[in-house]
């Protein structure tokens, strides 16, 4: 039910990408299923509760953040979906099957299959088994004259077997066909709502590719899916690809080109022209740093011929670099160099392939880590601490070299200074990630009282005169900013549940409009009329931005605002407030028809 593709539909790109952030943070805490519904919490902000269920074969959810509100399948939920069964997200799994997210296996039948008796494989096995050659072929052949994909196998298979080729012009202008399908286009272009199929077509081309290679014509699969790719890099001037289909089909090529080149016997010289032709002319990623991917197969040979073709490109870039170097020829031709580098294996190699422009911290890094690999760890060392000394003053762009040094450091038995690193890091860039590593690396620390304590100091600096996101300004369409030391101290509080806490700093320096209505929830036991006045503005700017699909979030705080008025004894707020909704947008026929159904 919650499989990869439902769970990435119902989530959307970013929700998505967070949950999946989260699960492998292990931010998912105390999974349960139980009667096939699962409850967790999920470390966010602040602890917040996530149930999972299906209900008549359809996904159900709930999450108690506030971005669940309108019925939104948040990055809480995700994470709790991605935190059962083997997943992409953590490679291991809690509790029973109540959602599978691998996705990368085939359906169990498609559905077309439907129809079909579920144990008759056996039986339509022993009988073809029992048919005579001449049925069998009969029935191969008539089969073959409706699939081509099974008919071009055959032939494949047929000439593998007599030592003849396949005919590789044939295949190429059937890529050609299937790159500019014409079916697929609207004056020239594949627009989004045609795009999907035709990259399921480019698809089928690529399967039908991968069969030659499974009939031993590994040269020619090799061949076919370089001009595929190159087919492929000029798609991105004509096809919409807001789903990701190119880069997709990229890599399949790039897969199915390293197979046929492992199992066959490319001849090694022409092989790394090849690559390095594939690697500098396309703005694709599939052979990025190819000479690394393909090192066992070129050899000590395959890899000086790689270099030596790459030395003629080196005056043109040089040239290039001087006015651009930021240039996507510059970064190719670079790029090539240092997966050659890394293909020998020489951490001098990497060096000189990195001087050829400005080090960055993860170039630095990476020569870190190739010296620790060759066994020169004082080397390593000195390379993480200059990359440290270099890019410090960027605390986003270190972080791999951060943790290097801090296991480094452990390794020699400094963990006092593994820790300081952490520290700098969270003074240069408070956050609460910088703030859950401190409690990582740091165990015995009273961290919260530690980066309260710093935090404090830092807003003690605020001007008393900086505007502040209060409730009532804090839905607006351009509000202040917030100063990012109390942006991070109040999600530190909120992650250790101290939402009173957290409200003192937001009504001292305001906050944004999510953890306002973050900090509204936790309190709506302990300060309900408080909630109210985060709760009011907020439905009122959904309502008058006009958007008639999120009425429903607006009413779904009115029911929670009559609710609180309630049990705080002043029911006549919410009263008033449903008088104004109603004077003020009485014009707006979705809205009435909401509040009419709540019965108010």
């Amino acid at each position: 039910m919650f499989d990869a593709t439902t769970v990435k539909r119902l989530a959307g790109p970013r929700a998505y990408s967070r949950g999946v952030s989260y699960a492998r943070d292990r931010r998912v805490e105390r999974p349960e299923v139980r009667d096939g519904r699962l409850k967790a919490t999920v470390r966010g902000t602040m602890p917040y509760l996530v149930e999972l269920w299906g209900d008549v074969g359809r996904p159900q959810w709930s999450c108690s953040c506030p971005a669940a509100e309108d019925g939104s399948f948040c990055k809480h939920c995700t994470a709790a979906a991605l935190s059962l069964g083997v997943d992409e997200a953590s490679g291991a799994g809690v509790g029973p099957p109540l959602v599978s997210v691998a996705g990368s296996g085939r359906p169990k039948s498609r559905p077309d299959d439907a129809g079909f008796e579920p144990n008759a494989g056996d039986e339509l096995a022993g009988f073809v088994e029992d048919l005579g050659p001449g049925r069998l072929a009969e029935i191969v052949l008539e089969a073959a004259e409706s699939d081509w994909r099974l008919r071009e196998r055959l032939l494949a298979e047929a000439r593998a077997a007599r030592g003849a080729e396949i005919d590789l012009a044939g295949w190429r202008r059937r890529i050609d066909q299937a790159f500019a399908d014409r079916d697929f286009m609207h004056h020239g272009f594949v627009t989004y709502q045609t795009a999907a199929g035709w990259a399921a077509s480019v698809g089928e081309m690529i399967d039908a590719v991968e069969d030659l290679c499974d009939s031993g014509h590994h040269d020619a699969a090799a061949r076919l899916a370089e001009h595929a790719h190159r087919r492929a890099d000029e798609a991105v001037d004509y096809v919409d690809d807001s789903d990701g289909w190119i880069t997709v089909i990229s890599e399949r090529l790039s897969d199915v080109h390293l197979r046929a080149c492992e199992e066959g016997s490319p001849e090694v010289s022409e092989l790394a022209a090849r690559l390095v032709e594939m690697e500098l002319a396309s703005e694709l990623g599939g052979f990025y740093r190819s000479a690394a991917t393909y090192a066992e197969i070129l050899g000590e040979t395959g890899l000086a011929a790689f270099r030596e073709h790459l030395e003629p490109h080196r005056e043109r870039v040089e040239r290039k670099a001087a006015s651009d170097k930021y240039s996507s020829e510059v970064f190719a031709w670079r790029q090539a160099l240092v997966g050659w580098a890394h293909g020998t294996g020489d951490p001098e190699a990497l060096i000189e392939a990195h001087s050829h422009g400005s080090m960055l911290a993860d170039d630095m890094l990476e020569i870190a880590r190739a010296l620790d690999r060759a066994g020169r760890g004082d080397e390593a060392f000195a390379w993480a601490r200059r990359g440290m000394a270099d890019w410090g003053g960027r605390p986003h762009q270190v972080g791999g070299l951060r943790d290097f040094l801090a296991l480094k450091m452990r390794g020699r038995g400094d963990d006092q200074a593994a820790v300081k690193l952490y520290w700098e890091a969270f003074v240069a860039d408070p956050s609460l990630s910088a703030y859950r590593r401190l409690l990582d690396e740091g165990a015995g620390e009273d961290w919260l009282r530690r980066c309260r304590d710093h935090l404090d100091r830092v807003l003690e600096r605020v001007p008393a005169d900086t505007a502040r996101l209060t409730p009532e300004n804090a839905f607006g369409v351009l509000p202040p900013p917030v100063p990012g030391a109390a942006a991070a101290l109040m999600e530190i509080l909120m992650y250790e549940g101290l939402a009173e806490a957290a409200w003192d700093v937001a009504r001292q320096h305001g906050c944004g409009s999510q953890m306002w209505l973050t900090i509204a929830r936790a309190l709506e036991n302990t300060r309900p009329l408080d909630s109210i006045a985060v709760y009011e503005p907020a439905a009122l700017a959904i309502i008058d931005a006009k958007k008639a699909d999120r009425y429903q979030s607006a009413v779904d705080l009115m029911v929670r605002i009559r609710r609180l008025a309630d049990s705080a004894g002043k029911p006549r707020r919410f009263e008033s407030l449903l008088s104004r909704v109603r004077t003020e947008h009485k014009a707006k026929r979705k809205l009435k028809s909401l509040l009419d159904a709540q019965g108010w």
